[in-house]
């Protein structure tokens, strides 16, 4: 799996559905869950956390600083 927000190739969009104001990337779900989460290869992330390797998707953090909300958003990582 490549994420080419992961790798810095293209930023993550995202707009707040509750205001519309640009959702800030705070990273990877998986970085969130233990202290060497980052540390980890996302293979074996996957395998831990039981999410399929052909997901094709790597689910991110966004933050609306407006609203103070955080959600999951799912970049696509198909055709890298």
């Amino acid at each position: 799996m490549f994420c080419p927000v992961c790798n810095g190739m293209q930023p993550l969009n995202a707009a707040c559905a509750n205001c519309g104001q640009t959702m800030e990337d705070w990273g990877r779900m998986t970085d969130w869950i233990g202290p060497y989460a980052p540390y980890v290869p996302l293979e074996t992330e996957m395998t831990t956390w039981n999410q399929s390797a052909d997901d094709n998707n790597c689910t991110h953090i966004v933050y609306c600083s407006s609203c103070e909300r955080t959600i999951e958003a799912a970049v696509s990582t198909t055709g890298f």
